[in-house]
């Protein structure tokens, strides 16, 4: 199983997405589509019950990255900067097996995107051809205590390896967003008893 690859790369697996939507858990919306040309939107949406900022700092500050997403992680937040995170709890920052997720464009508090760099070794899809992708994550204040957060990734082609990596990013980009809601009703993650995703086959 490859823990370290699913679930920071915006990044997880489908893991309490699957539960019955409460006023705790909003269900998940997969609102994926199809382009004009053809090409495959992966497009994803969960609400949150905390204000924009808070969101907005769980993705842009390594304290908040690390509060959901992996135990080890590092944000700088600017333009040609990295999110760089790792799900081994001993992993080192620059090492070279960690996620590396180079940030190419933001609105504060309203859009970041994303473009991953360097992944893991052995993953369980075709890296090269994510790589040539990009992730979109969308803030939409709901009100001053709630957000919606919308994980995008267009332009998948029709065929291997892109269909791979679809089904791959959405059972893990669900995860993420299940993550991210969990960390604002329940609290920060207690990395101590690891969140670990559900198995993911390495090749």
């Amino acid at each position: 199983m490859n823990r370290h690859l699913i679930g920071a790369m915006i990044l997880g697996l489908l893991g309490t997405a699957a539960a019955a939507p409460t006023a705790e858990r909003p269900a998940l919306k997969n609102q994926s589509y199809r382009a004009a040309d053809g090409s495959r939107v992966l497009q994803q949406s969960i609400e949150l019950p905390a204000p924009v900022a808070e969101a907005w700092a769980a993705f842009t500050t390594s304290e908040g990255f690390r509060g959901w997403a992996a135990p080890v992680a590092k944000v700088e937040m600017r333009l040609g900067g990295f999110i760089e995170a790792s799900y081994d709890p001993d992993a080192k920052i620059g090492a070279p097996g960690n996620i590396r997720n180079e940030i190419v464009a933001f609105v504060p508090q309203r859009m970041l995107a994303m473009r991953n760099r360097q992944a893991p070794p052995n993953t369980a899809f075709d890296a090269a051809a994510f790589q040539k992708l990009h992730t979109v994550v969308l803030f939409e204040p709901l009100g001053a205590q709630r957000t919606r957060v919308t994980i995008v990734q267009p332009d998948y082609p029709a065929g291997e390896p892109w269909d791979t990596v679809y089904r791959q990013f959405e059972a893990g980009n669900g995860w993420s967003l299940s993550q991210l809601h969990k960390r604002f009703v329940e609290g920060p993650a207690d990395w101590s008893r690891l969140r670990t995703p559900p198995p993911v086959e390495t090749r």
